[in-house]
């Protein structure tokens, strides 16, 4: 009797181990995704030259430490480069990710392109009326890069990510300041940006875009061929995946872009 009381109290005390082992590792896998979803950094605001306010993520850094400033396209907001700020705010860089104006935080009554796009109903309307909000963003986007400047009370190198339809901002703000290296994901530039483009000093440039979105393939192809920096970097993939796809779809891809931003700002 006492053999098989033994053996009874033997089970259930190896039952409740295993039941701790299941709960510890649930509260351990629920954690991490706490972790994963919670968002890097602070929110900001920035007071544009017109006095509209601008938001942005702000992730801060050691005192001297280089930054990052990331713009989205005209599909997403900043959160939709969420997992790039995350990595880069990991890799000790002051990292601004700014809501440009009229998506995002940076939405309002009056600039908004969601209300836009629910307003109009043709494509042309809908492009005339965001290219009329797009002409604020030069301003901006300048204006977000002198703030992220000032936050790192240091003189350290700035890079800038941008994407899509923000890609020419990053070409304007080369005119003003002194960039240390850019990211083009899938760049929708005009013949004009790319002939103002050949006039700013050669840094390195990170190029990216898929086969089948052919334009920004041969924009990014035509940035390339004209950069003279030996650090600058060309990917084209198969597909017709738009930059965040891109991102989403090719795990490394955050982590090689961030390496790589790493290389250009400390050496």
């Amino acid at each position: 009797m006492k053999t098989s009381q033994q053996g009874t109290r033997n089970r259930l005390n190896g039952l409740r181990q295993q039941l701790f082992i299941f709960l510890l590792a649930l509260y351990l896998t629920q954690s991490t995704i706490a972790q994963a979803l919670e968002p890097a950094g602070q929110r900001v605001e920035i007071t544009a030259d017109d006095e509209v306010s601008l938001s942005a993520q702000f992730a801060s850094a050691s005192a001297k430490a280089p930054g990052v400033l990331l713009l989205h396209d005209c599909q997403h907001g900043a959160q939709g480069l969420q997992p790039l700020f995350s990595v880069l705010s990991k890799q000790d860089l002051f990292v601004l990710a700014l809501d440009l104006r009229g998506y995002g935080g940076s939405e309002s009554e009056r600039y908004s392109e969601k209300k836009i796009r629910q307003q109009t109903d043709d494509i042309v309307n809908y492009q005339g009326q965001i290219a009329a909000l797009m002409l604020h963003w030069q301003q901006d986007v300048l204006k977000a890069y002198q703030y992220l400047q000032n936050a790192m009370h240091n003189e350290q190198a700035i890079s800038v990510v941008a994407s899509g339809c923000s890609s020419n901002q990053a070409i304007y703000l080369a005119e003003k300041a002194p960039l240390k290296s850019w990211v083009l994901l899938a760049p929708e530039l005009s013949y004009a940006d790319k002939e103002q483009f050949k006039h700013i000093a050669d840094v390195p440039i990170y190029l990216l875009s898929s086969k089948y979105q052919t334009e920004a393939m041969l924009n990014a192809h035509e940035l390339f061929e004209w950069s003279g920096d030996k650090k600058s970097v060309l990917q084209i993939f198969k597909g017709n995946a738009s930059s965040y796809p891109l991102l989403k779809h090719q795990a490394y891809l955050t982590e090689h872009i961030a390496s790589w931003l790493q290389s250009t700002l400390r050496h």
